[in-house]
């Protein structure tokens, strides 16, 4: 490692505290540093005055005891990645603590180096992946703010200005407008649809053939359009528009978009009386010519030596407007002239002219006719009103527009960015499915061994004493097995893993089989267990035995365990029987202790059980019922729960079966085969861990068959290459070859008949599609650890008679 890693370790035994560093000298070398707190004050300083990269604190410390110790620890550093200590009998205190922040939670006694290793490795990166998402997202709204704030600017700026935009896309047609767009045609937003035939009823019955026009302009310019027209408003009100739009083109050369502004300059153009306007132009503030019918200028007012800076004087005779202050260079505006002597209406337009100081300025000029009294064009009135102001402003709205365009961009890559972080979130669930299943197999691989080797204990000659304890380790191992399937099995529903069979069941043998299995537990607290079937319930039906056996389990076991007096009683009502589908209400009623009304919407939830003093005195996950409320409502059907304190509890639940035309007969099972059908079989076991080496021997021996062991899959294949073997049981996670690569060497690599003999994979990996995993490497079968006698019997026997015609030949 590059940097060494800052650990601090708040542990008040050091003993404990001792082995951890040892670990840390093993797993890290120097490259770590290791600072001891022997309760929460100290440890609390530490994190005040120095930084840390990880802390790995013990719960349970003098001066602080429980999840209130990863609390206060968390709240002060709370950007330092934490990993939990917690004995064998606070397991559930790790858990709480890994949802309100941890990273992750190690068990006393059972901490070894590469797990240690492993967990501080995973919970820093992980931290940091979880803070770089936290700052993308931060980043990523600081965005969406900042565009949000500039569209309001862009608002607000065209309504003081009253310039409206619109945005035009030739793909679809679809015409975007602004806010002040829609008061400047007096219609409302969400009532009028912006559309172009919606757009020339406005126009001006006179205007309309010169508004077409400029339409046509559009796909062959290539510069920005400026042109007036009339709107008629639905109240029968004509307003003046100066339009600007620009066209947008792709790198093609097709048109693919024009984006504009419009004004309403009513107020500008003066259409009636222009006789007076012109008597009156002495004192308008506006500048005014009057020209010939063909531009040449006779008279100017005080307007336009304010504007311009020029006399009568300097323009008398000119006709030519205005340019950059040279009068010899002069451009004459021609085809206005043109067009007012053509039609005799007037024109204005909008353009740029220089004073005689050289100052530019923007105006908006509108020539008005003069006709004589043959009805021709004698004199024309020029008026010029500045508009620079307005035109800076437009600019600004044209920045403010690319801006905007320019934010909107940003925003739709930090979009992307967060699309690649949900990438990114996404493999980090699979690393965490990976752990889970790592986790499995480590767990498993112990509890094989310790559930197995007391079995064969108990069929031994014990003393009473002895049987006691014994008996004690068998419930403790089994109670360990059900926490970690809970574990697995909620982290398969919520990954959506789990599938459902559909195949041909018996309600009432799913029933009595699951009331048999939870009698003993009955007996031994000296309460009543009772069923009662719906005899309107068909004999066999389609569905998942093997989740409603889980479900029922669970139910029958959560009852049991709450009752301490009087009986728990299991019913089944057929709701509905229609058609191709059978409805069912299955209840478990109980004399239990009931659960508080404030925790009837909670008791469903992950990890939450209904007091800490439920889970001190009865144990469990917390997960139980929410693997059942999760299995029920991805079959459809709903669970719910009443209670009293001291008076007991109703589970129900509803599920749909389809019905089976015709009542059929279950096969009669592989178990009712005999084991003195088969024996002196011999078998090849291939496992690296001595203590589950020698519990399968052990029940392999025990039926009178003979066993060789090979540690690893090149040892198997080796052997089998030197001997003959009836059946191979195979670990998957083994060193040097695995067993995935050892099956796939025997099926392709050997010859017949020893690339056809059966194999068992027998492993602790107990995740989702591990058994799918397993037939596509050629396994015939598949029994996960700890594994039951009966379970494995009966599946080499199963495996063989299907075999049994093949493997006859082969010999």
């Amino acid at each position: 490692m590059s940097e060494k890693i800052n650990i601090l370790l708040v542990e008040d035994n050091p003993g404990d505290a001792r082995l951890i560093d040892i670990y840390m000298q093993d797993a890290f070398e120097d490259n770590y540093t290791l600072e001891i707190s022997e309760d929460l004050l100290s440890s609390l300083n530490k994190l005040k005055d120095q930084n840390f990269d990880i802390i790995i604190a013990d719960l349970t410390l003098p001066d602080s005891e429980g999840l209130d110790t990863f609390i206060k620890i968390h709240e002060c550093k709370i950007d330092t990645p934490i990993i939990v200590l917690t004995g064998v009998e606070d397991e559930s205190i790790g858990l709480n603590a890994v949802k309100f922040g941890a990273q992750d939670f190690l068990i006393k006694g059972k901490i070894k180096e590469k797990e240690l290793q492993r967990s501080i490795n995973y919970s820093i990166e992980r931290h940091k992946l979880l803070k770089e998402l936290s700052e993308n997202s931060k980043k990523l709204q600081e965005k969406t703010d900042a565009l949000t704030k500039e569209q309001l600017k862009l608002a607000e700026a065209q309504k003081l200005a009253h310039v409206g935009s619109w945005e035009l896309n030739f793909a679809d047609l679809s015409f975007i407008w602004s806010d002040e767009l829609y008061r400047i045609y007096g219609v409302e937003p969400g009532v009028f649809i912006p559309t172009i035939e919606n757009f020339m009823e406005f126009i001006h019955p006179d205007d309309k053939e010169n508004a077409l026009n400029i339409a046509k302009e559009y796909t062959s310019s290539q510069y920005l359009l400026d042109y007036y027209y009339r709107i008629v408003r639905s109240t029968g009100e004509i307003r003046v528009i100066n339009g600007r739009g620009e066209p947008i083109f792709d790198q093609d050369g097709n048109l693919i978009r024009a984006i504009g502004t419009a004004q309403d300059v009513t107020e500008r153009v003066h259409e009636e009386e222009l006789e007076k306007l012109s008597l009156a132009a002495t004192k308008s503030y506006n500048s005014v010519i009057i020209t010939d019918s063909f531009g040449k200028i006779e008279w100017v007012n005080e307007g336009f030596k304010k504007l311009t800076g020029y006399t009568l004087e300097d323009v008398n005779s000119v006709n030519e407007l205005l340019k950059r202050g040279d009068l010899k260079e002069l451009k004459q505006q021609k085809k206005y002239y043109q067009t007012i002597r053509k039609n005799k209406k007037p024109v204005s337009y909008e353009h740029k002219n220089y004073a005689k100081n050289g100052k530019d300025f923007w105006v908006i000029t509108t020539l008005t006719p003069v006709l004589d009294k043959m009805g021709k064009v004698g004199r024309i009135i020029a008026i010029d009103s500045d508009i620079t102001s307005r035109k800076q402003m437009e600019e600004e709205l044209v920045l403010a527009n690319k801006i905007s365009a320019h934010l909107l961009k940003k925003g739709n890559k930090a979009l992307n960015d967060l699309l690649q972080t949900q990438t990114q979130l996404k493999e980090t669930m699979k690393v965490k499915e990976q752990f889970l299943a790592n986790m499995s197999h480590e767990i498993r691989t112990p509890m094989n061994a310790i559930i197995g080797f007391t079995e064969l204990i108990i069929k031994t000659n014990l003393s009473s004493e002895q049987k006691q304890y014994i008996d004690a380790i068998k419930i403790s191992g089994k109670n360990l097995l059900i926490i970690i399937n809970d574990v697995l099995d909620f982290s398969k529903i919520q990954s959506g893993k789990v599938i459902f069979e559909k195949i041909e069941i018996s309600i009432s043998k799913v029933i009595f089989n699951a009331i048999n299995l939870m009698v003993p537990k009955t007996i031994a607290k000296k309460i009543e267990l009772t069923s009662e079937i719906d005899p309107q319930i068909p004999e066999f039906v389609y569905g998942d035995p093997t989740r409603l056996n889980q479900i029922l389990l669970n139910l029958l076991g959560n009852a049991i365990k709450f009752t301490e007096n009087g009986k728990v009683h299991l019913t089944v009502t057929c709701l509905a029987n229609k058609n191709e589908v059978v409805e069912l209400l299955f209840s478990v009623i109980d004399t239990g202790i009931g659960i508080p009304k404030d925790k009837l919407t909670t008791i469903f939830e992950g990890f939450m059980q209904a007091s800490n003093e439920t889970t001190r005195k009865h144990g469990g996950t917390g997960l139980g019922l929410t693997i059942v409320k999760q299995l029920i409502e991805q079959q459809n059907g709903t669970i719910s729960v009443k209670s009293n304190i001291g008076e007991g509890s109703t589970f129900s639940f509803n599920l749909f079966f389809d019905k089976i035309d015709a009542p059929k007969t279950i096969q009669q099972s592989c178990e009712t085969i005999k084991r003195k059908e088969i024996r002196n079989l011999s078998i090849l076991l291939v496992e690296d861990n001595y203590l589950n080496q020698l519990l399968a021997t052990k029940v392999l021996t025990n039926w009178n068959w003979k066993v060789d062991v090979a540690e690893n899959g090149l040892i198997a294949i080796e052997k089998l290459k030197q001997n003959n073997f009836d059946l191979v049981l195979m670990d998957i996670q083994l060193p040097e070859m695995d067993g995935y690569e050892a099956t796939k060497y025997i099926r392709h690599e050997l010859q017949s008949p020893k690339s056809k003999i059966p194999i068992i994979a027998m492993t602790a990996h107990a995740f989702s599609g591990e058994d799918l995993k397993c037939k596509e490497a050629g396994m015939d079968d598949y029994i996960s650890k700890p594994f039951n006698e009966d379970d494995l019997y009966t599946k080499i026997l199963t495996i063989l008679n299907i075999k049994n015609e093949i493997y006859e030949q082969r010999n």
